[in-house]
């Protein structure tokens, strides 16, 4: 998945299964103080129950969860990232492509059944888990042949109404599919929505942004919104919420919505950073002291605006890329898993699978995001892993 970040300034959830009599006891013992005493390091499910296309309406079924590569997602998978010593799993989900009527958007009851599957198999390992709408967000022009949403350059186009009905619509039905689920199940309302098509789409700033992101919080208000009077376990749940594209470098308009709930919500960041090592191309492999700069720098911003203010946050997405730099990547991970670490964020490892040592090799050496290989439950490169989960 392309990201043309800039160095991306760019909880959680908690343990035992998702239905049981036990729920109401433990409501009782996570509180804020315990959830911060939880947060861990977690790892992405990537390019799969997300995996999607455009072009038409039609409901594409089961089919698109191997449709970008990935080998279908089992019980033994998710095992093994537990056993591994991750302690949290991010499952980001695509809704588009699972639309069975257009008038109330209706989610196919087989992929909600899917979802819940893949959900419930995180719980039973022990896992705390994160769902969200992932790539439901499109350019205006994909509108007209595509279920989704997009961040239209005015507030009051017919687009922002489409989209929001649509957004209300699907986590309306996530919502209630998910609503006696325990508080180690945490939602995510948007993932890194943007204005896409755009010149600013991931580098911007100014009224452009400013514009996207108040779009973007009258979105956020309405998911959580229907999150919150779904009730059941949702009146309270943790809600993890992101600026425009997840990054706190383009926050201009942008607050957390006012919520019901108190103490619930969660900042949403990514950060791929440095930018330069972690993806862009094969300029820089080496990890210096100008990568640790930019690390210091992202962390320094990241607690001046949320941390020391008692705001949460977690970062769903970070990675450096697979350039035949395995020394280098484990450098990388000791800084910036550390300085994570040290202000209490909990890191959201991506993985697509992409590394340059199988035939997952992507050829844009910074989309080679790939630490599990599911097809025969190893990992390639255990000494990063080691560092992530220690």
């Amino acid at each position: 998945m392309k990201r043309l970040l800039l160095i991306m300034l760019s909880v959680l959830i908690l343990s035992s299964c998702g239905n049981g009599e036990e729920d109401d006891e433990m409501e009782n013992d996570f509180n804020g103080a315990a959830l911060i005493s939880s947060l861990s390091n977690g790892w992405n499910l990537g390019n799969t129950l997300d995996a999607n296309s455009t072009g038409d309406k039609s409901n594409k079924g089961l089919s698109t969860e191997k449709s970008w590569g990935m080998p279908e997602t089992s019980q033994a998978m998710i095992r093994a990232v537990a056993e591994r010593g991750f302690k949290s799993i991010r499952l980001p989900v695509s809704w588009h492509n699972h639309i069975t009527e257009g008038t109330n958007y209706t989610i196919d009851s087989a992929w909600m059944a899917r979802v819940k599957t893949v959900v419930d198999w995180s719980l039973e390992a022990g896992l705390k888990v994160i769902i969200n709408i992932h790539h439901d967000n499109l350019s205006e022009s994909q509108m007209t042949s595509t279920y989704g949403f997009c961040v239209p350059a005015s507030s009051s186009s017919q687009l922002k109404i489409t989209s929001l009905n649509y957004i209300r619509a699907v986590w309306r039905q996530v919502a209630e599919a998910f609503r006696e689920y325990d508080e180690r199940l945490v939602f995510e309302l948007l993932n890194e929505p943007r204005a896409v098509g755009t010149a600013y789409e991931w580098n911007g700033s100014g009224a452009n942004v400013g514009n996207a992101n108040k779009i973007i919080m009258d979105y956020e208000k309405a998911a959580l919104d229907e999150i919150r009077k779904s009730g059941g376990k949702n009146a309270t749940r943790y809600v993890m919420v992101p600026p425009y594209a997840a990054s706190p470098s383009m926050t201009e308009g942008w607050a957390l919505p006012s919520d019901s709930a108190s103490g619930k919500l969660i900042v949403s960041l990514h950060a791929y950073t440095p930018y330069e090592f972690c993806m862009k191309d094969m300029s820089v492999t080496s990890f210096g002291l100008s990568q640790r700069g930019s690390i210091d720098w992202l962390f320094s911003s990241i607690s001046s605006a949320y941390t020391s203010k008692g705001i949460r946050v977690v970062i769903g997405e970070a990675s450096a890329s697979d350039k035949g730099n395995t020394t280098e990547r484990k450098k990388w991970a000791e800084y910036y898993f550390g300085k994570a670490k040290a202000l209490g964020i909990p890191v959201f490892l991506w993985d697509n699978m992409a590394t340059t040592l199988d035939n997952q090799r992507s050829n844009d050496p910074g989309e080679r995001h790939g630490y599990f290989n599911r097809n025969n439950l190893s990992w390639y490169f255990p000494e990063i892993i080691s560092v992530i989960t220690r």
